[in-house]
């Protein structure tokens, strides 16, 4: 799985149609350090905004390694995803990934209610018809679709993870009730697994549900982040 990582006042979205409350503000930016190997090797953002005039919120995930890391291993990835806050899935999404000498740029747009997709890799154009599983998303919306679900212990939810080359079932699992410290302070969290063990995500267990620490499985091994900031 390519890495596509890694998210506080309940907020009414009444004048736009939304749910009557949900536990992200109209503009949030979070701030990660990222660890891999051991060791802290970069950050990442993510920043969330409401399109004016809309029902869609913009994702953008930003990661990237720090100078002294990307000698040896250069990361910078960048995600922009929007989601329909109708039904908290994306309808679009686009991906500029850099890992290592690895570099592909790829956009899809996707038709949740009749499961499909359109994947554009950007350097030859080229243009695919995708079939969707229901509730087909990247890691990002992953992490704001739970945000929007009040969970609890043994809550599980059928999904799919996206990359470039389709989908793949899923469930996720709240497992269990864990507190923790992480840059950002301590807390208590709904630790929530997904089903191949390659997405861990902890949740603050409160009505704001922050990712205070998430860890996903790549290509190069384990990636941890956690929350050092909220804006």
């Amino acid at each position: 799985m390519k890495i596509v990582l890694l998210f506080c006042t309940i907020i009414t979205f009444c004048n736009y149609g939304f749910a009557e409350s949900l536990p992200f503000k109209e503009k949030e930016t979070l701030s990660f350090s990222i660890e891999m190997f051991g060791m802290k090797i970069g950050n990442q953002t993510i920043a969330a905004c409401l399109l004016p005039g809309s029902q869609t919120l913009q994702l953008i995930s930003e990661t990237r390694t720090a100078p002294f890391v990307s000698k040896i291993y250069k990361l910078h990835n960048k995600i922009e995803t929007h989601i329909s806050m109708k039904n908290l899935l994306p309808v679009y999404i686009k991906n500029q990934i850099q890992e290592g000498k690895y570099i592909k740029n790829w956009t899809v747009e996707l038709d949740q209610m009749n499961h499909f997709g359109i994947i554009t890799t950007v350097k030859d154009d080229k243009r695919e018809r995708i079939i969707l599983s229901p509730n087909t998303m990247n890691i990002p919306a992953l992490i704001y679709y739970l945000r929007g679900k009040k969970l609890k212990l043994n809550d599980s939810h059928s999904l799919a993870l996206l990359n470039e080359d389709g989908d793949k079932a899923i469930t996720v699992r709240v497992e269990k009730q864990e507190r923790i410290r992480v840059p950002q302070g301590k807390f208590s969290t709904l630790k929530v697994v997904e089903s191949s063990g390659g997405v861990v995500i902890w949740f603050t267990n409160d009505e704001n549900r922050l990712p205070v620490k998430i860890e996903c499985q790549t290509n190069a091994g384990w990636l941890k982040a956690e929350l050092v900031g909220v804006k």
